[in-house]
């Protein structure tokens, strides 16, 4: 007999006794079946296989939390000397730029004038100010470092003090 056709049957109302029985039985054995599987207890085997699962799922969310843990503490960290930097480098380059009395073309001159007397056809074809801070903030000043052709190839490096017009050091 088959099964399904009858089990329809059972639900429609419309079963034989005969097919009523054959359900019932069935029924009665898959229950039997079911019974007996969910009182097994597991072998070591699916044990030890889900201890494994278990055990590289926590390893995957530990990895995972270390990550983002680690981008937290480098992003935070970046923030913090971001923040340094400006609430240092601002009032650094203001009080620089504030105590900076010589324009380049004023150093200039003083370079050229140093040199003239021992090299009267020199001639400058670079300058850069840079930065300089030594001791407090508010003595803060910048530099032109000034490259000079001396005519006779050789070339000579000018500090200049932004703030005074002094020579610092001639290379």
């Amino acid at each position: 007999m088959d099964f399904e056709k009858a089990y329809q049957k059972f639900l429609n109302g419309t079963a034989s006794p005969e097919e009523t029985e054959f359900v019932r039985s069935e029924m009665k054995k898959a229950s039997e079946v079911n019974d007996i599987l969910a009182n097994v207890k597991r072998d070591g085997a699916t044990a030890a296989a889900e201890k494994e699962t278990v055990r590289r799922a926590i390893k995957t969310y530990r990895k995972k939390d270390t990550i983002k843990i680690l981008i937290i503490v480098c992003a935070s960290l970046l923030v913090l000397a971001i923040g340094v930097g400006l609430a240092v480098g601002i009032p650094i380059l203001s009080n620089a730029s504030d105590n900076m009395l010589y324009t380049v073309d004023q150093a200039k001159e003083i370079a050229l004038e140093h040199i003239s007397g021992r090299y009267p056809n020199a001639e400058i074809y670079s300058v850069e100010r840079e930065l300089e801070v030594e001791g407090r903030i508010k003595n803060a000043r910048y530099i032109y470092v000034l490259d000079v052709y001396n005519g006779i190839n050789e070339v000579i490096e000018i500090e200049v003090d932004s703030k005074t017009g002094r020579i610092l050091d001639v290379d």
